[in-house]
C-alpha cells in the first residue's frame, strides 16, 4: 500500500453513515492528492508521532470529559488524550531535585537521597580499589598456596606445646631426685593397679611381700631379724652419716662425709621449739577450761 492510499483511507475518507443522516446525495466527491507536495509528507510525519499519546475508546470516557478534553480521530470512535507527565518522567536537575512545582521538603529529600547514593558509590569504589573485601592469597617459597588458617592453628598448638614443655622443665628443676623417684614409683603403682584387681585379700602374695620388707620401729622382733637393707644408704643409693645429727623439717640425713659441725643459723631449732610451745599451750588451754 502506498503512502497516498494509506492517507486517503485513514484520514481523507468521508463517513457514509453521517452523510445519509444529513440527507446528502449518494454522489461521492473526488479527492485529488498530490504525492509530491511537501505538506503531505509533513502530515505523514506528524501522524507517526501520534503514538506518544494515549488512545482510548470514546465510549469508555465520561461525556463531560470527552466533550471538554481530548481530540477525536477522524473516521474512528477513539479520542486522543494528552497524558500528563508523571513524577518519574520529570527531568532531574544537577542538584538531584526534580523539575517542576513542589514543596521545599520534597526538594530537600530528593537532594539528600542523591547525596546518600553518591556516598555509597564512593565507598564501594574505595573498597574495590583497596581490595578490602578480597581475600589475601599467601604462597610459600615454591609458589604453592598456603592455608593461613591451618598454619595459624598449627603455630598456636606448637606454642602451647612449648609452654607446657617449659613448665615441665621448670617443675623438674625445682624437684629433688627423691621426689622424682617417688613420682615414678607412684606412676608404676597406678599402672599395676590398672590391670590388677580392685579388692585385696589375705592371700595376696605381692601385698604380703611388701609388708614383710617394710620395717616397723615398734616391732619387738626387729632386733632378732637381720636387716635386709642398709639403713645408712639413701633412696638414691648414696651413703648416709652413721652418727646422730640435728633434726630438720624435711627429715634429710647428712651425707657420710659430714664432720658433725652444725653450721646452720639456728632456724631449725627455733622452728621445732615453737612447734613444741604451741602444742603445750594448746594442751594447757584445753585442760584449764571449766564447764558451766
Amino acid at each position: 500500500m502506498s503512502l497516498s492510499d494509506y492517507l486517503s483511507k485513514n484520514y481523507l475518507s468521508s463517513d457514509k453513515s453521517k452523510r445519509k443522516k444529513k440527507g446528502s446525495s449518494g454522489k461521492t466527491k473526488k479527492l485529488i492528492i498530490d504525492d509530491g507536495t511537501a505538506n503531505t509528507i509533513k502530515r505523514a510525519e506528524k501522524s507517526t508521532t501520534a503514538a506518544a499519546q494515549i488512545t482510548t475508546p470514546k465510549d469508555s470516557l465520561p461525556s463531560s470529559r470527552a466533550a471538554s478534553k481530548g481530540w477525536t480521530v477522524v473516521g474512528t470512535e477513539e479520542v486522543l488524550i494528552d497524558s500528563p507527565m508523571s513524577e518519574d518522567q520529570r527531568p532531574t536537575m544537577a542538584s538531584g531535585a526534580k523539575a517542576g512545582l513542589q514543596t521545599g521538603a520534597d526538594v530537600a529529600a530528593q537532594i539528600r537521597a542523591k547525596e546518600q547514593k553518591e556516598l555509597k558509590i564512593l565507598e564501594q569504589m574505595a573498597k574495590d580499589n583497596a581490595g578490602a573485601e578480597s581475600e589475601t592469597v599467601y604462597r610459600d617459597a615454591s609458589g604453592r598456596k598456603v592455608d593461613m588458617k591451618t598454619r595459624v592453628e598449627e603455630r598456636k598448638r606448637e606454642r602451647e606445646e612449648q609452654e607446657r614443655e617449659k613448665e615441665r622443665k621448670k617443675r623438674d628443676l625445682n624437684m629433688g631426685l627423691v621426689q622424682k623417684l617417688e613420682l615414678e614409683q607412684r606412676k608404676k603403682r597406678l599402672d599395676e593397679a590398672k590391670d590388677g584387681a580392685l579388692a585385696g585379700y589375705a592371700d595376696d602374695a605381692e601385698r604380703n611381700e611388701e609388708l614383710k620388707r617394710k620395717a616397723m620401729e615398734d616391732d619387738p622382733m626387729a632386733s632378732f631379724i637381720p636387716l635386709k637393707e642398709n639403713k645408712y644408704v639413701s633412696v638414691t643409693g648414696r651413703k648416709l652419716y652413721k652418727g646422730s645429727y640435728p633434726e630438720n623439717r624435711f627429715g634429710i640425713a647428712p651425707g657420710h662425709r659430714w664432720d658433725g659441725v652444725n653450721r646452720s643459723n639456728g632456724f631449725e631449732q627455733m622452728y621445732f621449739k615453737k612447734q613444741v610451745e604451741n602444742e603445750r599451750l594448746k594442751t594447757l588451754s584445753y585442760t584449764m577450761q571449766e564447764d558451766y
